[in-house]
This record gives structure tokens, sequence and C-alpha cells, in this order.
């Protein structure tokens, strides 16, 4: 059944944390919903002999028709469960399914997390996407850990005075929103991208937040966002100007923040990987500099009305000429 915001909190958090990551949190998928008015936040739970089975996500309408399709929020989602035992986990997608053929959901798509491997409790289809970087944070970390280039960058942000603060929330939404959109209009980033004013007030007022600034002469040159639950950090949002990304400023932010996961007592802080699936991807690289721990990361997919939305792609074809090579094709 859908359960409200306050109540699937409550089963979420009856998980173990080992079995879960911040980013599944229902209160993480309400405020990601705040990047489009179209997105609203649904949690399934399925309950039953004392096993828990959550599924949160943004149910969307699909324009034209009168059904709706299912997203996992921005980075990782997909379900989280008490058990992998085949019996519930059959129990739980039955009653799942029949819930989206009653609520007419066309079609699904989940990005699972990379470390908690939850495809497992996924019946839809799955599909390899590509590879991510994770600290083991239970190991005696140093700067030896890290590759050549990230040691070096470090240490030249260091030597540039630059310095890492933890900031509360109500002063870091002051200046990091502005950083961030400057940052994805210098890339020409896609509109996806862009987060509304309402997205960073929600998001930011999370308790399970952690707000980092690199600051250099009194100014601010590079900030983060960070996610934790004493499990997991995940590393979530970060921007730089141009002085920070000379300096190296994201570089020093990330090892603070291996420092901070240790002191949390988080095992893991996972960095993500690239904006593609190549291995020779910018942003892969970069992390890479910091671990060779590497976490594959798998997408779901489902269609529940294979003909409807077999029409659906005939149509759009004749209408626009070709189909983007992705399951929700019409968004």
């Amino acid at each position: 059944m859908l359960l409200k915001l306050e109540e699937a909190v409550k089963k979420f958090e009856q998980i173990d944390n080992i079995l879960t990551a911040p980013s599944l949190h229902p209160l993480y998928i309400t405020a990601d919903a705040h990047r489009n008015h179209k997105l609203s936040p649904r949690f399934f739970v399925f309950a039953d002999g004392g096993e828990i089975f959550y599924h949160g996500f943004h149910l969307s309408p699909v324009e034209g028709s009168d059904f709706f399709d299912i997203q996992s929020p921005y980075g990782y989602g997909g379900p989280a469960a008490t058990s992998d035992k085949d019996e519930f986990l059959q129990q739980a997608w039955s009653a799942y399914s029949s819930w989206s053929m009653e609520n007419k959901i066309l079609a699904e798509f989940v990005r699972f997390h990379p470390l908690l491997e939850n495809w497992r409790y996924y019946h839809g289809n799955i599909i390899d996407n590509r590879q991510t970087v994770w600290i083991d944070l239970r190991l005696d970390l140093s700067l030896s850990n890290y590759s050549t280039r990230a040691r070096t960058a470090i240490r030249k942000a260091i030597k540039n005075n630059l310095r890492i603060e933890w900031w509360d929330s109500a002063y870091f939404i002051k200046v990091f929103p502005d950083l961030y959109q400057n940052l994805l209009s210098e890339l020409n980033a896609d509109d996806f991208y862009y987060l509304p004013e309402e997205y960073f007030q929600t998001l930011l007022n999370w308790d399970k937040i952690y707000n980092a600034v690199c600051i250099c002469e009194k100014k601010i040159v590079a900030g983060a966002v960070f996610f934790h639950n004493h499990h997991i950090m995940e590393y979530h949002l970060s921007a730089a100007n141009d002085q920070g990304k000379k300096l190296s400023a994201t570089n020093l932010l990330l090892h603070e923040a291996v420092r901070l996961g240790q002191k949390l007592g988080c095992r893991f802080l996972h960095l993500g990987g690239g904006t593609d699936n190549s291995p020779d991807n910018p942003l892969l690289f970069f992390k890479s500099g910091f671990s060779k721990q590497r976490a594959s990361f798998k997408i779901g997919t489902r269609i529940n009305f294979k003909d409807q939305y077999e029409q659906m792609r005939e149509d759009h074809l004749r209408k626009h000429r070709k189909i983007p090579d992705k399951l929700l094709f019409y968004r």
C-alpha cells in the first residue's frame, strides 16, 4: 500500500541502516520532487510477518494519456527490504504489480544504489550501466591512499591556504545555490540539472545533510553537499568557481569529507560515477584518484501496459521521425 510521508519515514527507519542509503530516504525523495512540479513523491510499503519491503519513487503523469510513470529520484533509488527470501519478495512484488496495474503505471525507470546492490529485490529488467567509485572509511586512510595526482592537488590547495568549513544549512543556502547554478551555466548544462530555490530550501533542512565550503582569502571558492546515515556517506552536489578549480578546491573538499565520514562512524563514502558510461569519462577519472574501489551502477525497467506503450512509440516515431534511446522516450 501507499503510505503518507510520516508513516513512510517510520517504516523506512525500521530497516537497518546497513540495508539502506540516505538517497532512498522518504525525506530525500520528497525534497527531490521540488526539482519539477510534475514529480509527486510516493512510498509503497508491503509488510508481512515482521518483514518490510519499501519502494520510494516519483510518480508523474504521461502527457496526452491517462497513464502515469515512475522514476527514481536524482541520484540513486530503488527498493529496500528487511528480507531477500524468495517467498517474501514474490508476495511484495505481487502486491506492487497489482497496485501498478490498478493505478495505470505505464512504465518504471529505477536507478539502483551501487553499494546496496538493491536490484536483488527487483523483479523487472536489470541493466548494467557504469562503474562508480567508493572509499572504504574503515581503513586507516591518509593522503598516501590516494593517487599521485590527487595527493598533488590536495597539497596544492593546502599550500594556497584553502580551508574547509562545515556550515549550518541556514548559512550555506545563502551561497551554494548561486555557486552551483553559475557552474551549470558555464557548462551549458541541460535544464534537468538546474534546481529551483524551493529544492534547496527543502533539501537543506534535512538532518542527514552535511554542507562543506572551501574558503580562500575569506572568499568561498567551492562548496559541496553530502548525505549520511551512519553507514553510508554520499557525495551529492558540488560546485567550484574559476579560482576554486584552479586551486583544486574540490580535491580538498573530498579529502575533508573522508575525515568527517570516519569521525561520524560511516563505513563508506560513495563518490558516484562519471557523466556517462565511458571508462574514460573525465569525472570518473577525477573520482578514481581517491580510491581503487568500484561498484556497479545498474538500472531497472518495467513496462506494465506493453500494447499501449508500443502504440505510443509508433505515434512518437510518426510525429518526430526518431525515438530517444531511453525507456521514458516521451520525456
